[in-house]
């Protein structure tokens, strides 16, 4: 079976987010931080992608009278927050094909009230995957509309039309072709009993060509 080719696909998208970190004491002077602590994905039918992530926020909180550069633990406050997201990668990708995700935080600014924190940050993901090159489609008869079997099928050099790859289509008379690399293809069905057909293909990642032969 030879090789199956792909391409490496980036996906990228921004989640902007909000959220409130309660305080039990008036607030003068605040410093904000964050961090991930968990990203949970889960796969989906067409490719759809569903993204789960909890970050923490802290809040570390000083008063007018407090020396700053001296740490106090009670003075520190904190908030979980669940993000969850959809994306959309491609109908045929399968969990193995994800290579990874990053990701970012970024706290964009806050805001200090009586008695919480209002904040606004952005998390920015950045999702990294293969794409299987595919080329497939049916053949058909035109009068009967019955698929046709033991068709040829040559996928064609579009300048010089040399012959690149050939396939036969099956009883239900579909092609398959997974070893092509990225290009614009002469793509001909030929029986012995129709005349030949030939249709333009433009493999980016996948393109589906149908045939109807006429006799």
């Amino acid at each position: 079976m030879a090789e199956q080719n792909t391409i490496t696909d980036v996906f990228e998208k921004d989640i902007d987010w909000s959220s409130t970190i309660g305080v039990t004491m008036p607030v003068s002077d605040v410093e904000v931080y964050q961090r991930v602590e968990n990203i949970e994905t889960t796969l989906l039918e067409n490719g759809a992608l569903r993204i789960e992530a909890l970050l923490k926020l802290f809040a570390l909180i000083s008063s007018d009278l407090e020396d700053k550069h001296v740490f106090n633990p009670e003075k520190v406050f904190s908030k979980n927050l669940e993000i969850s997201t959809f994306v959309n990668l491609h109908p045929e990708i399968s969990r193995e094909d994800i290579l990874s995700i990053d990701h970012q935080v970024i706290i964009k600014n806050y805001v200090t009230r009586p008695d919480k924190i209002l904040i606004n940050g952005t998390l920015k993901l950045k999702i990294s995957f293969m794409v299987h090159l595919v080329l497939d489609g049916t053949v058909t008869d035109f009068l009967s509309k019955a698929p046709i079997n033991k068709a040829t099928v040559n996928v064609r050099d579009l300048e010089s039309k040399k012959i690149i790859n050939s396939a036969t289509t099956d009883n239900n008379g579909r092609y398959y072709f997974n070893n092509l690399p990225p290009g614009v293809y002469l793509v001909v069905a030929i029986t012995d009993n129709h005349k030949p057909e030939d249709k333009v293909s433009v493999i980016k990642a996948r393109d589906t060509v149908n045939f109807v032969l006429h006799k």
